[in-house]
């Protein structure tokens, strides 16, 4: 399937906190220790730390729409052969004019989800966006991590 082999059957890395703006520094800073063992440049591990903050920034905004105090946002992290897989899954119901999970079609009036979408679209190697299990949105972030690759990133 698409699901990454993990160590042990078992994500290197999970954390759950609230769908709170106050709460993306705390996943931006657990992503950078994950990211301290692998062959990444300086420039590679802020790419993917941006792309990460833009997709919990998506999940704390629907869930101030949705007025969801309670909701959570979930990242689990896994090492896949050669590259690291950040997965990002919130609570929050999706609007039904959201239009079928998944998609990837940029908006023409270009709004702050049509640019997350493009800005982690340039800043990892895979993005792929859809429906949880749970009615709230998936995310999943995949960088590549091969030795020697330059500093520019």
């Amino acid at each position: 399937g698409t699901e990454p082999v993990t160590l042990n059957d078992a994500p290197v890395m999970e954390l759950r906190v609230p769908a709170l703006a106050e709460y993306v520094s705390v996943v931006r800073l657990a992503v950078l220790g994950l990211c301290g063992r692998l062959p990444l440049s300086y420039n590679e591990v802020e790419d993917l730390r941006l792309a990460v903050g833009e997709a919990c920034a998506s999940s704390v905004q629907r869930a101030a729409k949705a007025d969801c105090p309670t909701c959570r946002i979930t990242v689990t992290g896994e090492l896949d052969e050669g590259c690291i897989v950040l997965t990002i899954r919130d609570d929050v119901p999706l609007p039904p004019e959201t239009g079928p999970a998944g998609s990837l079609d940029i908006d023409p009036d270009f709004d702050d989800e049509s640019f997350r979408i493009s800005l982690m679209q340039l800043l990892v190697d895979e993005v792929g966006i859809g429906e949880g299990a749970d009615g709230g949105q998936v995310v999943r972030l995949v960088k590549k991590c091969e030795q020697g690759r330059d500093a520019a990133g």
